[in-house]
């Protein structure tokens, strides 16, 4: 059965309506969840020694394949009591928007069959993506088309103050000299036909005491070219203009030359205002950049390239030069599959590391927890409920173990619980930005909860400078210290890569662990090395990356090794 999705897809038939809802709830979130669809992933399929090879190839696949929808999430708080046994609301504003290259010209991009085939089978329309799919402009290409539009303002603004002086200069000349106009002669047949009825329009006007320009239909082109000939010589005391409003195309004829010139103006100042349509998507990423809000995803790494590819400019060559222009742009990011798996408070918790999987996972927890101890028990995670704002006629479904009733998802009741699998809405990009989000909240709740925190004391903003009256609250940064900016690297050694600082090429770290049972799962392995913690890279069912946090780790995890009598695995270094 085909999945249902959510019924409702930002597109051009819809953009103008709610992009200010859009952009208002980003404005209001204290954090954006982001996941993107593609036409495609990797150009080639292969595994990668070195942060600068797995870049490489990963920039390679962001320059080849293309977006098809972007969905974001925007996150935050609602007051709803005080302390810590009172649950946090959280409101969560998801969103997907169709995506085409529409302002890019000759743009040619790759597509993947088993991607394209993928997309179907999770009910994507291609027939809106490519006849409805919102375009966007890159900043360099919006400064020049300003620019370019600009130049013309500046152009006419010149004209016609030229024009008011001649104008004023000739006030006082007498008219009389003036040489009769000779009627220009037009072959009979449809165009003479309109000649002869635009002339008598133009006579009537010319009689009336009106002001006000005269507008005439003329959607053929030729048509209009020859009134313009047809004004010139047998009505030499106006001025005509060619114009084109909402798709319709006037011949204006006007008394003074300066009207011709303001009207031109009102043309430049419509194309300025066209270009901010054009900038389409990516004036949602700006908003996000203007206030810094921090940007989370799910083994995001490519999903954060062809955000920057797409929307910013083309890739640097070199990972180094990527992060600084990423830092610029989003100084804060969240990988919810790199904290799940590496950080220390949650990766015990053997959560699974699909996003649907690990979202089903921590609201199950987070309903155990409810129900085992209260929230007020030491390093208890802390109790919230979710509420779902989104557009109107559109529709998500959640695990519903903790949403606050007055949620849509909460709203259906408990009747319908046996239909959750066959609306599941997995892989449509603002579902996933919704699951991330809620994702990372639980994440948030256990973290605080280990920490003897609520809720009230977490700040998304950037981090600040502690003053005398320290109010208590932690920025993410502080929370998180060794997470923010780490994402996650698949089929990479090493596997993460962070956005923020030098990232730890040290090999000697890393020991291959090789021809332990296939049964094995995470928590086998981590016990063989129990008391160091960690972090673990499959290879396949029999192999993995074994990497020590520290120097002293990889020593005492040596040791560990040569204790172990007959062992069921083999455990080399990486430069052995």
């Amino acid at each position: 059965m085909r999945r249902a999705l959510a019924r409702l897809s930002v597109t051009r038939k819809n953009w103008r309506e709610v992009q200010k809802q859009v952009l208002e709830e980003v404005r209001r979130a204290e954090f954006v969840a982001f996941d993107l669809e593609l036409t495609g992933l990797h150009v080639k399929s292969e595994r990668f020694i070195g942060i600068e090879r797995c870049y490489a190839a990963h920039r390679e696949g962001a320059q080849t394949f293309v977006p098809v929808q972007v969905g974001i999430c925007a996150a935050r708080r609602e007051p709803r009591g005080a302390g810590r046994d009172e649950p946090c609301h959280w409101v969560l504003s998801p969103f997907s928007l169709y995506v085409f290259p529409r302002e890019s010209g000759e743009q040619h991009f790759s597509v993947s069959a088993a991607t394209m085939t993928f997309l179907d089978k999770n009910g994507f329309n291609f027939n809106d993506w490519v006849r409805h799919g919102l375009g966007w402009l890159r900043p360099s290409d919006e400064e020049e088309k300003r620019r370019s539009v600009q130049q013309r303002i500046d152009e006419v603004s010149r004209l016609q103050r030229g024009a008011v002086a001649s104008a004023a200069a000739a006030a006082g000349a007498d008219p009389g000299g003036a040489a009769p106009t000779v009627p220009l002669e037009i072959p009979e047949g449809a165009d003479s036909g309109v000649v002869d009825a635009c002339r008598v329009q133009i006579r009537e006007w010319l009689q009336s005491a009106t002001s006000a320009p005269l507008e005439i239909p003329m959607e053929n082109a030729f048509q209009r070219l020859l009134m313009h000939t047809v004004i010139a010589q047998e009505f030499p005391q106006v001025y005509s203009h060619s114009s084109r409003r909402n798709g319709e195309r006037f011949l204006c004829v006007y008394k003074s030359q300066a009207e011709v010139y303001d009207e031109q103006l009102r043309a430049l100042e419509r194309e300025m205002e066209a270009i901010d349509e054009e900038v389409g998507v990516r004036s949602i990423v700006d908003e996000i950049t203007r206030n810094q809000k921090p940007i989370v995803g799910h083994n995001c790494f490519y999903d954060f390239l062809h955000l920057f590819q797409t929307f910013y400019g083309d890739l640097p060559e070199s990972i180094q030069e990527f992060k600084a222009s990423w830092l610029q742009l989003f100084p804060q990011a969240l990988d919810t599959k790199y904290l799940a798996e590496a950080h220390e408070l949650l990766a015990g918790l053997q959560p699974p590391a699909n996003l649907r999987g690990l979202c089903e996972f921590m609201v199950q927890t987070a309903a155990s927890n409810a129900q085992g101890a209260p929230s007020s028990l030491a390093g208890a995670p802390l109790p919230m409920t979710f509420e779902v704002r989104t557009l109107p006629g559109v529709d998500y479904r959640l695990p519903s173990a903790n949403v606050a009733p007055t949620s849509a998802l909460a709203a259906r009741g408990a009747g319908e619980e046996d239909v959750v699998e066959d609306t599941d809405s997995s892989h449509e990009a603002g579902y996933d930005a919704l699951m991330t989000s809620m994702v990372l909240v639980h994440q948030l709740s256990h973290v605080l909860g280990k920490k003897r925190l609520s809720w009230d004391q977490l700040d998304f903003g950037p981090l600040r400078k502690r003053s005398l009256d320290d109010d208590g609250r932690r920025s993410i940064t502080e929370m998180l210290p060794l997470s923010v900016n780490r994402i996650r690297l698949v089929r990479a050694q090493p596997n993460m890569v962070n956005l923020s600082g030098r990232d730890e090429a040290d090999m000697s770290r890393h020991f291959l662990m090789s021809g332990y049972p296939a049964g094995w799962k995470k928590w086998d392995l981590m016990k063989v090395w129990s008391p160091l913690w960690v972090g673990l890279s499959y290879i396949d069912d029999g192999s993995c990356w074994v990497i020590a946090r520290n120097e002293a780790d990889a020593v005492n995890l040596q040791k560990i090794y040569k204790m172990i009598e007959d062992p069921q695995f083999k455990l080399i270094s990486y430069e052995e």
